[in-house]
């Protein structure tokens, strides 16, 4: 197929509000509201959007939710997104949701992922800085931080260069589905009319990539079926592309606003997976996670009905002043950091996460390599914004030309 549209959705996809859209609120700062609501119980039953939920704001109480998945079903995820992205393993519990991780993990096996580092996520992060290195400035969120995950995983999809307008067409649709659900399902039609041919072309003549690698994947004589990999296929763009890019914008954003940090982390680019690290605990690019109750049970002292919405807002889990010292504070030394929950925990746990951090590390230290005098400029009020999603609305940037 041909890009046939590419243009105007290049320009489409560049325009920052239809970008940032997906964060759902101009929120600057639920972190106030969160240790109220914790404070007063870790667990609360309320309404929200609508509907009888039970939101979670404790670490303890929302670990427990996300690894005990006997109490606790992931099935509450299909209800919204299987209209959107079809069947995907956000929505499987049980055997089921364990073969099928096993099936699509094997297609993220760590020799496959360091390839793609060195191949695509470091080239791509290079071309992209050779776009506007002369200028002496860019917005790093429209020009770095959103194009560099989606363009690999175009790449790693196999999308080629011509079609590359389309498939970040695609990405800004699905991810902002919430705002415009009919462009949303166009963009998840679409993309299973591409890759219907290209998934019947690699079953007979398997490659060296992803798609491939789902196709042929095979536990215990069963394989993926097509429906699950085009749900996957759709599920890279929120679950993967999106996720990276907000926690690459948020660890530049908190670096460029403490100049003693970005120098020390220039100096020692060792330094850089801790600064993801705490970026993750400090600012969740994903703030909530949904589950379903499987039977009455009890959660923090409070009554929780079968079938009750459970969730977790894992920003807030994550800033417990109970298991961690000043949350507020983002301090990549912290002295040995409890495990985080950005990425959710128990079977469920996010799939990418490995690719997500290295993506996010490895970009981040060429950046610092190639941009020198790096700071950030006051224009467009650049801040962390998001109630759903969290990332920066802009990060405008100078430093020597090169």
């Amino acid at each position: 197929m041909t890009g046939s549209g590419s243009t105007g959705e290049t320009a489409r996809v560049s325009d920052q509000p239809d970008l940032l859209a997906a964060n759902l609120g101009a929120d600057r700062n639920p972190y106030a509201a969160y240790h109220e609501s914790r404070r007063a119980h870790a667990v609360h039953a309320t309404e929200h959007l609508g509907a009888h939920v039970t939101m979670v704001y404790a670490y303890g109480e929302a670990d427990e939710v996300l690894k005990d998945e006997g109490r606790f079903s992931a099935r509450i995820n299909g209800r919204w997104m299987r209209p959107l992205l079809g069947r995907t393993i956000l929505e499987m519990d049980g055997a089921e949701h364990h073969k099928h991780r096993r099936l699509i993990g094997h297609a993220f096996r760590p020799r496959v992922v360091q390839r793609w580092d060195a191949e695509l996520i470091v080239p791509t992060a290079h071309d992209l800085i050779d776009r506007f290195a002369a200028r002496g400035e860019a917005e790093l969120v429209r020009e770095f931080t959103w194009q560099l995950p989606v363009r690999v995983f175009a790449k790693v999809l196999g999308v080629p260069e011509i079609d590359l307008g389309r498939w970040q067409g695609w990405a800004v649709d699905l991810e902002r589905a919430a705002l415009d659900w009919k462009r949303g399902v166009a963009a998840a039609k679409e993309v299973e009319a591409y890759f219907a041919p290209v998934l019947e072309r690699r079953r007979a003549s398997p490659e060296e990539d992803l798609l491939s690698d789902l196709v042929t994947a095979e536990l215990e004589g069963e394989r993926l079926p097509d429906e699950v990999i085009f749900g996957f296929i759709r599920l890279l763009i929120p679950a993967g592309a999106a996720t990276t890019y907000r926690l690459l914008g948020s660890t530049l954003l908190a670096l460029l606003t403490d100049r003693e940090l970005l120098a020390a982390v220039r100096e020692a680019p060792s330094r850089i997976p801790a600064a993801i690290e705490e970026s993750l605990r400090w600012e969740a690019p994903v703030q909530f996670a949904a589950r379903e109750s499987n039977e009455d049970t009890e959660l923090g002292g409070v009554a929780i009905a079968a079938g009750t919405p459970v969730l977790v807002a894992l920003g807030a889990a994550n800033r417990d002043e109970e298991r961690y010292e000043a949350p507020d504070a983002y301090d990549p030394g912290r002295e040995g950091p409890p495990p985080h929950i950005a990425f959710g925990d128990g079977v469920h746990r996010c799939l990418g996460e490995h690719l997500a951090r290295l993506e996010a590390a490895s970009a981040l230290g060429v950046l610092l390599d190639r941009l020198d005098g790096l700071r950030l400029e006051d224009e467009g009020d650049p801040h962390m914004f998001g109630y759903a999603f969290r990332s920066p609305n802009r990060v405008p940037v100078r430093f020597k030309a090169a």
